[in-house]
């Protein structure tokens, strides 16, 4: 018999269990105060955290107001606006490499990228950031001296922001570093090794059994907390860490539009199987009726007869209702969020009355891809602390000894303005016009969607066609001349 596997891609576990770690065996003074204030700092967060997840995963439900459509047909719409007001910005949002100064042997930078996948590790987390509206990378020293990094969401990591509030910078973090079943929790998954990460300092806490917790010092050579954040639309002192894109404003449509989604739904029912009524008649048939709605509600023929008394059933049914003024609620809704979210309708399931111009569907994302380029800039300085630290920890010096070259490393994304293959193209080509000879560099090539792997193959073929070309033009070249001086 097979066994359901468990969804792995979301926690498992949304809050995660730090019973007994501040009594964790060896640990120090320090550590146990900065883990005393992290913990507390975490729980803080965990159910607005657990809310917003449950948001972007469609599990919330609203109060219908009163309506009903018997007990058997219950309110289970769901929306996916949240998520989308995620994806659709973090979509606009992709990594691509990153780069040094020319000429500088990328050697250990490729060594240190390719080992962590950081690439593909960031662009993965990038829609966490937008859930939580904070992620977090870690750079820590792996058993055989190497530099791992590690990206972290909001349910594995907390912090508590630099005294000057510093973009990138935290006075103290704290990051789960190892989730797993264990032989004493079988049924969920555990936090087995947590790393605090300190000024001069990335200690270990090791959960052993349940609640029992060793810690082990870590110190460094590094001044700061080897913990970034990346943060989304962060205000200075007021949100240092970023907010959610799944905003009190944003849950609150979202609510809206699951109520009026069911009402549609009740109403669709409702037209379907158009309500009737019955007037004078007897207690026997009004029992009767009351007794089995369905049966009456489903049958072609309704005969009553006349009771004892004066009685004089009558019979008829309502007609039923328009869902267009749900539609134009529904619409009405998508509008606003979209105004909140900067989200395209089209995204969100509206289709407009007229087809929309190429222009008019530009200029209805510019606005997303313009928030997105905002986290672009923050993010790239943010990708450069993290990697001269990784850099740093692979050559066993610190980041202020960095050789001068891989201090200069930067992070490379694409444009999101740019963001669809025909726009991208249509971009290398008008630049290629301006400046001859970019179509054949790897970033015009990159641009006009030629995979990393075919670039190779296609500047070999390029060179071949170039070296044939000119082969060409020589030979005709020496044959003009040669019959110039025959003919003199």
């Amino acid at each position: 018999m097979s066994v359901e596997q468990p969804d792995t891609w979301k926690p498992l576990c949304a809050q995660i269990d730090f019973t007994g770690i501040l009594d964790a065996s060896g640990i120090t003074t320090a550590a146990r105060y900065w883990t005393g204030l992290l913990i507390d700092e975490y729980r803080r967060h965990a159910r607005h955290n657990d809310l917003l997840l449950s948001y972007y995963d469609g599990n919330v439900t609203a109060s219908d107001y009163g309506v009903r459509a018997g007990d058997r047909l219950k309110n289970d719409q769901s929306c996916d606006w949240p998520q989308k007001a995620v994806t659709a910005w973090a979509d606009r949002i992709s990594l691509e490499g990153f780069v040094l100064p020319p000429e500088t042997d990328r050697t250990l930078l490729d060594d240190v990228v390719d080992r962590n996948n950081l690439v593909n590790a960031y662009n993965e987390h990038v829609p966490v950031k937008g859930l939580y509206g904070c992620m977090a990378a870690t750079v820590n020293r792996s058993a055989q001296g190497h530099a791992v990094v590690r990206f972290h969401g909001a349910d594995t990591f907390t912090a508590i922001p630099s005294p000057d509030y510093t973009d990138g910078v935290v006075a103290a973090g704290l990051a789960v570093a190892r989730r797993e079943f264990t032989e004493w929790s079988t049924d969920r998954m555990v936090p087995t090794i947590v790393n605090l990460h300190l000024p001069g300092n990335v200690g270990q806490f090791r959960q052993t059994w349940a609640g029992q917790w060793t810690y082990e010092d870590g110190p460094t050579r590094e001044e700061l907390p080897t913990l970034y954040v990346f943060t989304h639309e962060r205000v200075g002192s007021v949100a240092p860490f970023g907010r959610t894109r799944i905003t009190k404003f944003v849950r609150t449509l979202t609510d809206d539009a699951i109520r009026c989604m069911w009402h549609m739904q009740v109403s669709g029912t409702f037209y379907s199987m158009a309500k009737l009524w019955m007037t004078g008649l007897s207690d026997e048939q009004f029992d009767a009726v009351m007794n089995d709605k369905d049966g009456y509600q489903l049958s072609r023929i309704l005969a009553f007869t006349v009771g004892g008394g004066d009685e004089n059933p009558q019979f008829g049914q309502l007609s039923g209702n328009s869902p267009q003024p749900f539609i134009d609620e529904l619409r009405s809704l998508a509008c606003q969020f979209s105004g909140a979210t900067s989200v395209p309708l089209n995204s969100l399931g509206i289709v407009q009355d007229n087809p929309s111009s190429s222009e008019a569907i530009v200029t209805s994302r510019e606005d997303i891809c313009m928030v997105a380029k905002r986290d672009i800039q923050a993010d790239k300085a943010t990708l450069r602390r993290v990697m001269r630290a990784a850099l740093a920890m692979e050559s066993n010096v610190t980041t202020s000894e960095l050789d001068a070259s891989l201090r200069d490393v930067k992070a490379k994304f694409a444009n999101p303005i740019t963001y669809g293959i025909s726009a991208r193209a249509d971009y290398a080509a008008k630049v290629n016009a301006i400046i001859p000879g970019y179509g054949q560099t790897e970033a015009g090539m990159r641009m006009v969607g030629i995979d990393e792997e075919d670039i190779p193959e296609v500047q070999a073929r390029v060179r071949q066609a170039e070296g044939m070309r000119l082969a060409t033009a020589t030979m005709e070249a020496r044959a003009a001349i040669a019959s110039a001086s025959s003919e003199s």
